[in-house]
C-alpha cells in the first residue's frame, strides 16, 4: 500500500522533522537490548553532520525520532572535510549539486537502515527487507506541534499498552533528557521549548491523556 504523501515530506535545512521508521509486516526490529543499543550507536554515526537529535523512542516494531536538520552550508562543510576518497556516491552527488539537500538526508537515512538491517539479519539468520520503504518524515510546523510531537513520542509506549507510567518507559529519551549525565541529545534547547525542566515534566504528565482523547494519529 502506498504511503500517503503527507507522511513523505522533504527535509529542509534548520527545520524539525518527525521521522517514523516501521518494520515490514510488523516484524521485530529488536530481539534484545543489545540490538537497541546497536541501533542507537549506528544511528549516531549516520546522523552525525546531517541532523541533531532531540528525542526518540524505540518500540519493538517501529521507531520515532525528532530531529533538526543541519544547514546546507554545514552539511557541505562536513562532507568536504571527509575527503573525496571516502565519500559515498550520494555524498559526491550532493557536493556536485546533482541531488537536493532533502535527497542527501534521505539517502543517508536509508544507508543507516540498510546497515542496521544487515547486522540484524546476520545475527538472527533472517533475510530480506526489515524496514518499510519509504520511511515516514513529517515537518514540524510550529512550537505547539513541536511540543505535541515530543510528548507523543515519549508517550508512545503507553499508547501501545507497553507500560502505564512515563517514568517506566525504557529506550526513550525521556529519562536521559531529565538526567544530568552527558548526552548527545539537544537537551538544553529542547527544555527551552517547554519553559524549563519543571514545565517539561508537568506538560508530559498533564497531556498524556491527549493521545487517547484526541485523534493525533501520526504513526
Amino acid at each position: 500500500m502506498p504511503v500517503n504523501e503527507k507522511y513523505i515530506q522533504d527535509f529542509a535545512e534548520n527545520e524539525f522533522m518527525h521521522i517514523i521508521c516501521k518494520s515490514v509486516t510488523g516484524s521485530l526490529l529488536f530481539q534484545n537490548d543489545h540490538n537497541k543499543s546497536y541501533f542507537l550507536k549506528k544511528y549516531a554515526q549516520y546522523s552525525f553532520g546531517y541532523m541533531d537529535t532531540y528525542c526518540y523512542i524505540l518500540i519493538q516494531n517501529h521507531v520515532h525520532l525528532l530531529v533538526k536538520c543541519v544547514s546546507e552550508h554545514s552539511l557541505t562543510l562536513n562532507l568536504k572535510s571527509i575527503g573525496t576518497d571516502h565519500l559515498k556516491t550520494h555524498q559526491k552527488k550532493y557536493l556536485d549539486k546533482e541531488i537536493s539537500f532533502s535527497e542527501a538526508l534521505e539517502f543517508q537515512m536509508k544507508d543507516f537502515f540498510i546497515s542496521y538491517a544487515m547486522a540484524f539479519n546476520k545475527e538472527t539468520s533472517r533475510s530480506g527487507s526489515l524496514f518499510i520503504n519509504p520511511f515516514r518524515r513529517i515537518r514540524i510546523q510550529n512550537d505547539l506541534h513541536l511540543q505535541q510531537t515530543i510528548i507523543y513520542i515519549h508517550a508512545n509506549a503507553i499508547k501501545h499498552g507497553l507500560c502505564k507510567n512515563i517514568e517506566d518507559v525504557e529506550w526513550s529519551s525521556y529519562k536521559p533528557l531529565l538526567s544530568i549525565k552527558k548526552t548527545k541529545l539537544k537537551r538544553e534547547e529542547l527544555m527551552e521549548y517547554f519553559g524549563g525542566r519543571d514545565n517539561f515534566i508537568a506538560m508530559h504528565k498533564t497531556q498524556i491523556d491527549y493521545f487517547y482523547l484526541n485523534s493525533f494519529e501520526i504513526d
